[in-house]
């Protein structure tokens, strides 16, 4: 893909998804895509639970007021997310879905500060 990239003289990048590699173009990537969507949607970052599990999460978690990981998540993600689920896939967007319904992840307590978030509160 790199020899291609530069074949081609085009201004894309590789990003990883665990076995996977996607082909973006600069600047794009699930942070950039939920930032749109939300402005769209006239929603705040503030107001934003995500959750993922591989290596093209980390810019779109950080962008969320609360960080979520899969149990089957990368562990250099599950390192920088609020909460660890106990169930994989789609289990543990239940498992997440079941806390907020329950408490509104009021039980987190403290959470840690978002760069992208207070880069993006700052703007507002």
């Amino acid at each position: 893909m790199l020899d291609v990239i530069q074949t081609l003289g085009i201004e894309y990048h590789i990003v990883f998804n665990k076995r996977a590699v996607m082909v973006l173009p600069s600047g794009i990537n699930k942070a950039t895509g939920l930032a749109n969507a939300l402005k769209r949607l006239k929603i705040a970052p503030g107001s934003v639970v995500g959750v993922g599990d591989a290596e093209n999460d980390h810019a779109f978690l950080e962008s969320c007021a609360v960080a979520a990981a899969v149990e089957n998540a990368l562990p250099a993600l599950k390192g920088r997310c609020d909460i660890v689920l106990s169930r994989d896939h789609s289990g543990g967007v239940v498992e997440l879905i079941e806390r907020l319904l329950a408490d509104d992840l009021q039980s987190l307590g403290v959470r840690r500060p978002r760069r992208e978030l207070v880069a993006q509160t700052v703007k507002a």
